[in-house]
């Protein structure tokens, strides 16, 4: 994303409270202008912690930091794709300051980078500069904390009704582990190994065509260096089993720009209607 200048609905009185709740504590493990290590060699440095509330009243924590490395070297990528990444850092901040973020009813984390690429667009004048930066978002909740909430589909697209008696919520939008793959990761309610092959192949066509679709094109419209050859649907269930999670998965190939479901245009249509 280029960086835009936003109207903050953050008041001042807010401003200062949360910097001195979230970095001066004794017990926060991380402060500001700290060096925190991501993994993979990759690092980055806060710069600051805001709280924003939205017209309805719910509040967000910004983290605002900037990345000690080139989140783009290769050309510009979706800010999904470092949601797992820095997942660690939410769960850091909720871990260390639970008790703070539940009085002030905080009810999600939004970690900001801002950053210039080392690639220089050659449109660009010689005396400008151009910044971009990443956003991921994460719901914070007692039995759930840090839970990932894709940007690419639409915030209030991440649980589309699905013709099959299955709850899906869509978690994690990434690149998959052969090249080429788009992964789309799916959070299901119990019962996953109860779901019959079929209701679970259907499930996944209707989710590679309300989803994945719109992520496909948005790569092909802006991020035309990221090449898809396939689209992965994995539905995850955790087990009351430490350690034990339950996974299922669908692979359809990109034909055309498009998921390859094999269905009809017809059915197609209707699917994004329904």
């Amino acid at each position: 994303m280029f960086k835009a200048n936003l109207t903050s609905t953050v008041s001042i009185a807010l401003r200062c409270f949360v910097a001195l709740l979230l970095l001066t504590s004794a017990t926060t493990a991380m402060a500001q202008d700290e060096n925190i290590i991501l993994g993979n060699g990759t690092s980055l440095t806060i710069n600051e912690y805001l709280i924003e509330a939205d017209p309805d009243g719910l509040k967000t924590v910004v983290v605002r930091a900037v990345p000690n490395f080139d989140p783009e070297p290769y050309g510009e990528v979706p800010s999904d794709d470092y949601a797992r990444m820095v997942q660690p850092l939410c769960g850091n901040l909720v871990a260390n300051s639970a008790e703070a973020l539940q009085e002030q009813d905080v009810s999600a984390v939004r970690i900001r980078w801002d950053f210039t690429p080392s690639q220089r667009d050659e449109d660009l004048p010689a005396n400008m500069t151009m910044t971009r930066f990443h956003e991921m978002v994460f719901d914070i909740a007692d039995n759930a904390p840090c839970t990932p909430r894709p940007l690419g589909v639409g915030l209030d697209n991440l649980s589309p009704d699905l013709s099959a008696d299955i709850k899906a919520t869509l978690r994690w939008a990434e690149p998959g582990p052969t090249p080429g793959e788009l992964s789309l990761t799916y959070a299901v309610g119990t019962g996953l190994a109860e779901i019959s092959p079929s209701e679970l192949d259907r499930a996944a066509m209707e989710l590679c065509i309300l989803h994945a679709d719109i992520l496909l094109e948005a790569r092909a419209r802006y991020y035309s260096q990221l090449y898809s050859r396939t689209v992965a649907i994995t539905f995850e269930q955790d087990e009351e089993k430490p350690g034990v999670e339950l996974l299922r998965r669908v692979i359809f190939p990109v034909r055309g720009g498009q998921c390859g479901t094999g269905l009809s245009e017809l059915l197609t249509e209707a699917i994004r209607g329904q």
